[in-house]
């Protein structure tokens, strides 16, 4: 491993990472860490949510402030139960891989390559030494329907100390630059300070990201519409389940009855819901109009419509999803295969932002600038069929003599390899 480079050196990369406070040696704070009030203040915008509301809301964050968008964001997981899940599977599928970290295969010369392995290693010691890393992952593959997810490095002399993730509602766009994100603070609550100032201490994680506007890009902004009819088909659904199959409860009255009389018989009226007795005078004759029997639910088709369009947004497919779905078995796991295309879609954004913002980062301060910066990998276990990989082996192995690494065909199996001295089933002799 390179010695550390001279205090002058040091003072020069430190200054390159952004540090918000002035004096090098000072201990590095998380300036976003900190909770603010304006967290705490919530508008809840899908209390009724109407396509014109809903409009105003994505217009205002198209122009820069993405708060109501954020918030309403929250909301449809939490109100949509398919939403939540196929958001929470689409994630879990990222998160729940294991990870490490590869050194830069591409180093040149040959000598770098030393370097590109010590950096490596840096990187791994570090981010393993960081408990709240999973956390931080876990919000950093918001982004896929958030559009974009924020978290801040925190530095100490050099060192990564931690990483803070940031709410997304405290982000927003500069009114003179608005491609240029700022991120609200407790010493800034209201203009916030601009990422681009301080390029080495935030991780801003927007994959597939399109020219433009910066708060427009998440799936949850394209799911908003359909859970704008989910919504509202779902109140009236509820409403249309408390009368559904109850009779029409008429009362007639002569003319010239008091106007009391008539509010105490529509009182009894009601009460005829719950109570089913009632004391009314001679003149009084009740009817009850029976509603129409065997009538179809008629909400329930829009509610599956949206339900399965959803699904198809976030995971490509449903028939994994719907098991009331009709579909053969093949063409169930097709769509699985196309799942796994998103997920290496995921995996390569989330290798792309870490590199660049946070190893990126590390290994400068650690060994300076040309040093090999490392990838950041996780494992992808694919769907496969576990008899046509035999017959595949077989086939490369012993018709064709293709050397076969044995770590690798124990992998692609799901065999543990065996360990020294411990009992194994014989295999057949070469």
């Amino acid at each position: 491993m390179s010695p550390a480079p001279p205090t002058s050196r040091v003072a020069a990369v430190l200054r390159s990472l952004g540090s918000l406070l002035p004096e090098v040696r000072r201990r590095r704070v998380s300036t976003s860490g900190r909770p603010l009030r304006a967290d705490f203040n919530r508008q809840y915008p899908t209390i009724g949510l109407a396509p014109a509301q809903l409009r105003a809301i994505l217009q205002g964050a198209d122009a820069g402030q993405p708060r109501a968008q954020f918030e309403l964001f929250a909301e449809m997981l939490q109100k949509w139960p398919r939403l939540a899940a196929v958001e929470r599977t689409r994630r879990l599928a990222l998160t729940g891989l294991d990870w490490d970290m590869a050194p830069d295969e591409d180093a040149t010369p040959v000598r770098n390559r030393s370097q590109a392995t010590a950096a490596a290693d840096y990187c791994r010691t570090v981010l393993r030494q960081l408990t709240n890393l999973p956390a931080v992952l876990d919000h950093l593959a918001t982004a896929t329907g958030y559009g974009l997810a924020l978290a801040e490095l925190v530095w100490e002399r050099g060192r990564l100390m931690d990483i803070v993730p940031v709410p997304a509602t405290r982000l927003l766009s500069d009114h003179a630059a608005p491609w240029r994100l700022r991120v609200l603070t407790d010493e800034h609550p209201l203009d916030g300070v601009a990422l681009d100032r301080h390029p080495s201490k935030w991780i801003v994680h927007q994959p597939q990201q399109m020219p433009g506007r910066r708060f427009d890009n998440g799936l949850l902004r394209v799911s908003a519409l359909l859970f704008l009819a989910q919504n509202l088909s779902f109140k009236d659904w509820l409403i249309y389940s408390q009368i559904a199959g109850m009779p029409v409860r008429i009362a007639q009255f002569d003319q010239g009855t008091s106007e009391a009389e008539q509010q105490r018989l529509l009182q009894m009226l009601q009460a005829l819901n719950s109570d089913a007795v009632a004391v009314v005078n001679k003149g009084v004759e009740l009817k009850f109009v029976e509603a129409a029997r065997g009538a179809d639910r008629p909400y329930a088709p829009l509610q599956e419509y949206c339900n399965t369009e959803v699904t198809i947004l976030w995971l490509g497919q449903h028939l994994t999803t719907d098991l009331r779905a009709i579909g053969s078995r093949a063409t169930a796991e097709v769509h699985d295969r196309v799942r796994e295309d998103l997920l290496a879609a995921d995996l390569a954004d989330e290798a792309a932002t870490l590199r660049r913002d946070l190893l990126a980062p590390l290994v400068r301060a650690r060994f300076g600038d040309g040093t090999p910066v490392p990838h950041f990998r996780r494992a992808l276990v694919q769907t496969i069929d576990t008899r046509q990989l035999c017959e595949t082996l077989a086939t490369a192995v012993e018709r064709l003599g293709l050397p076969v690494p044995q770590r690798w065909a124990y992998q692609a199996l799901g065999i543990p390899a065996p360990q020294v001295g411990e009992a194994t089933i014989p295999g057949r002799e070469p």
